[in-house]
């Protein structure tokens, strides 16, 4: 029976992996979250990239998104990059009030700015945004923001570490106030393959 189901686990995880471009792990003391990256070019024009994400925290909050980003054409001298997008986010704020559960889900839209330290090649800083205003946000929140500041260090080619703030916040209509679903310092490790 225990065979059976860490088969069934082990089956989730290598099946996305198979159309996976790259995998991203990043964790702190109290969260854990996974996204898979693989290229949309099969199906849309440009730099595009279709994207499936993963957090689970100890205060039991969840969160899945998926999106997609186009990224601007990078030229040989431009050290900086621009990509635009949009996501579905679901996610679970546990306890926000005392023995409840909020359900969350928007549709955001949102970019991240890209910069290459020119002195050193491998070292890359980046800030995204991501916005759902009342119009797009849904169950029990009426609005949505999701922001990061990560510090990227390139070891080999295709394996990247990096540090990265991040918050993830909703606001609740029953309160008026915003409940934050995540937010912290994570190390992550990025591989392309």
């Amino acid at each position: 029976m225990i065979l059976r189901h860490i088969t069934a686990l082990l089956l989730l995880i290598a099946c996305p992996m198979a159309i996976a471009d790259s995998l991203d792990m990043s964790l702190n003391n109290n969260a854990i979250a996974f996204t898979l990256n693989t290229s949309a070019a099969a199906f849309a024009s440009g730099n595009t990239d279709l994207y499936f994400g993963m957090l689970y925290n100890d205060s039991m909050n969840s969160l899945i998104d998926a999106g997609l980003v186009v990224k601007a054409e990078q030229g040989d001298t431009s050290d900086m990059t621009l990509a635009v997008g949009a996501k579905a986010v679901v996610g679970m704020i546990k306890n926000y009030l005392p023995g409840t559960a909020q359900n969350v889900d928007a549709i955001v839209i949102g970019g991240e700015l890209n910069y290459i330290f020119p002195a050193v090649k491998q070292l890359s800083a980046a800030f995204y945004y991501f916005v759902g205003p009342r119009i797009t946000t849904f169950g029990d929140a009426d609005r949505a923001n999701q922001w990061g500041i990560h510090l990227d260090y390139e070891v080999t080619t295709g394996t990247k570490v990096y540090v990265e703030y991040r918050d993830t916040n909703f606001g609740i209509t029953s309160t008026g106030q915003t409940a934050t679903l995540d937010s912290g310092s994570y190390f992550g490790v990025k591989i392309s393959y």
